[in-house]
């Protein structure tokens, strides 16, 4: 990686990490390139760059005649992984905004949906992948490693409902997990796993509803 590319990185981080714990509110106007330059001992090339990464995502808006500002909130890219991945690590305990609980919320629509199409569509190798990995998972339960267990348990599960658009779901599962100080819900998982194995979509749905209700 280019200097100027991990620079660029490096700027942006810090950035939507003060957007994203509200240090900096919604229309907010951003510090001159200049006075960026000098916080971060980077070039303009670096700020202009960083700062058209945070646009693309959603979080900045270029005002004519106005400057630079933090955007509205509902224009920001929750769902992108870098979005994502900066806001895991971001302290939101300030923060009015409990993203926390809305990711629970999107996983609550989700998953017990996608549990009853995976009791329909999920194939042999999809079974044996979710039993590996549950497999996996009840052996790290107790160990640092769990919550990596926990999102590939979790990518599997996903993937085994065979829908595009349920993989484009990962990033939030993943910042989810990485926020539960709690062990997975072990118990569920198991009756999740043998329910799609048996194709029983009905007990598949309630077991994916109780592994978030009690996660």
């Amino acid at each position: 990686m280019s200097d100027v590319l991990r620079h660029t990185d490096r700027v942006a981080a810090a950035l939507a990490q003060r957007i994203l714990s509200g240090n900096w509110s919604e229309n907010e106007k951003f510090p001159a390139d200049t006075a960026l330059c000098a916080e971060f001992d980077v070039s303009r090339t670096v700020i202009r760059e960083a700062l058209r990464l945070l646009s693309a995502k959603g979080l900045i808006i270029a005002v004519p005649r106005r400057g630079t500002h933090v955007a509205m909130r509902e224009n920001w890219a929750l769902w992108d992984k870098d979005v994502l991945n900066w806001l895991s690590k971001t302290d939101i305990s300030n923060n009015k905004y409990d993203f926390s609980a809305d990711a629970l919320d999107m996983r609550l629509a989700l998953e017990p949906t996608l549990a009853a199409l995976a009791a329909s569509r999920a194939d042999e190798p999809a079974n044996k992948a979710l039993q590996d990995t549950l497999q996996q998972l009840q052996q790290d339960a107790h160990k640092d490693t769990y919550k990596d267990a926990h999102a590939r348990f979790l990518a599997c599960f996903y993937g085994a409902a065979q829908n595009a658009f349920a993989l484009a779901a990962l990033p939030l599962a993943a910042y989810s997990v990485a926020h539960k100080a709690t062990p997975p819900p072990l118990d569920a998982y198991r009756r999740l796993t043998a329910a799609i194995a048996q194709k029983d979509g009905a007990t598949a749905r309630q077991a994916a509803l109780q592994a978030l209700l009690s996660d």
